[in-house]
């Protein structure tokens, strides 16, 4: 259906104008800096438009390509479930680092005491 719509209005459009040049026959004399152009009033029209949607084709090109760029920059962070995960890891690893001072903090308190404790004399 979208490309009927599409080619109903297309023609439409053909249609109006070609009954615009018909109307715009007359010649026109432009000036380009050294030179002066005798064209016709349509073909002078038609080049303004082309340069005008050129001009805009560009312009969105330009934009597209920045869009595009800050998609993929957006794709690289985490999404909500990778930072839900990323943030389990960390509580684990905060988890294993306080068991990892606690046992440290229990075997220094061990070496302490044994070095504390005199030592017995052996009997030979």
């Amino acid at each position: 259906m979208k490309k009927q719509s599409t080619m109903i209005v297309s023609i439409i459009l053909l249609i109006v104008f070609v009954i615009f040049a018909l109307l715009n026959t007359a010649a026109v004399e432009v000036n380009l800096l050294f030179s002066r152009v005798k064209t016709p009033l349509v073909l002078l029209i038609l080049v303004c438009m082309l340069i005008g949607a050129l001009i805009i084709y560009l312009f969105s090109v330009s934009n597209h390509v920045k869009v595009h760029k800050e998609i993929k920059e957006l794709q690289k962070q985490p999404g909500k479930q990778e930072f839900a995960q990323l943030n389990k890891q960390v509580k684990q690893l905060q988890a294993e680092n306080r068991q990892l001072k606690q046992s440290l903090a229990t075997a220094k308190q061990q070496a302490t005491s044994t070095a504390a404790q005199p030592s017995q004399p052996t009997n030979h």
